[in-house]
């Protein structure tokens, strides 16, 4: 009760606001989820420089990225492509690592592992949640960049 009283009054300003005025996001283009393509990805295990996509959520949280590394960001834009039209083909698993310490989810696309989880959740249903995160995310990213609503 105590929550719902505080969001709806949290709420009640925001309603109120332009969409411009709304944190500046209308003009920047920064509400709607988005691929962004990463130069040398900061992972331990590439030595050499590469590039790969991310997916950031609305408010910036990295919710998963590709699993291939590609040569440069052209190459990396057509695979983009391609997950958008394919994101709702995939086929996800969710699956412990560490002796069930952590879990984390995949997209496969035709027998090819395409994106991966951003990090380990300690609770599976954790994972599954940012997983439906994700895919949510992917949907409406592609919504956006076709022009539709995201």
């Amino acid at each position: 009760m105590f929550i719902r009283a505080h969001l709806s009054r949290v709420s009640e300003p925001r309603q109120s606001l332009s969409a411009k005025q709304r944190c500046g996001r209308a003009s920047t283009g920064m509400g709607h989820p988005r691929f962004l393509i990463v130069s040398r990805p900061a992972r331990p295990d590439i030595a050499s420089g590469g590039t790969v996509w991310r997916l950031l959520g609305a408010n910036n949280r990295h919710l998963g990225q590709s699993q291939e590394i590609f040569r440069d960001a052209a190459s990396c834009r057509v695979a983009i492509e391609e997950f958008q039209h394919r994101v709702d083909q995939g086929r996800t698993t969710i699956c412990s690592m560490e002796q069930g310490q952590l879990w984390l989810w995949r997209l496969e696309l035709d027998g090819r592992t395409v994106a991966h989880s951003a990090r380990g959740y300690r609770r599976q249903r954790e994972c599954q949640y940012n997983l439906a995160r994700f895919l949510a995310g992917a949907r409406s990213a592609a919504d956006t960049a076709r022009g539709g609503v995201g």
